[in-house]
């Protein structure tokens, strides 16, 4: 099943499963005890069913495979971000150049004459 196929409460939950840090999509296969931690953090009281009762995800004996994280993170991989990050980073170092510029515009700088005559 793909990423998109989910119910959003479903994406929810596999969006959780990511944020946690778990970015590597070959690592898609989760103990029980895990999922039910993600889902207590966010508010569950139980590891998702429809993961854990579904006998197709089952891996071995307490391990349950979740493909649609790594669906969702090869869309979040090709959505731009990277491009979007560039960008960003591009512009703050603009700014901050014309920022160090401008500050050096400001400084007064004293004549020579201004000097002696004091």
């Amino acid at each position: 099943m793909k990423y998109t196929d989910l119910k959003a409460k479903q994406q929810e939950f596999v969006q959780w499963l990511f944020d946690d840090g778990n970015h590597d999509q070959d690592k898609t296969t989760f103990q029980r005890g895990y999922l039910k931690r993600i889902a207590n953090d966010n508010g569950m009281g139980w590891a998702p069913a429809w993961i854990v009762k579904d006998t197709n995800r089952v891996s071995k004996r307490g391990f349950y495979i979740v493909p649609e994280l790594a669906d969702f993170i090869r869309s979040a991989g090709d959505d731009g971000a990277e491009d979007e990050e560039d960008v960003l980073i591009e512009r703050m170092r603009d700014e901050a150049a014309s920022e160090s510029e401008s500050s050096l515009e400001e400084i007064p700088v004293e004549s020579s004459a201004q000097t002696v005559a004091v």
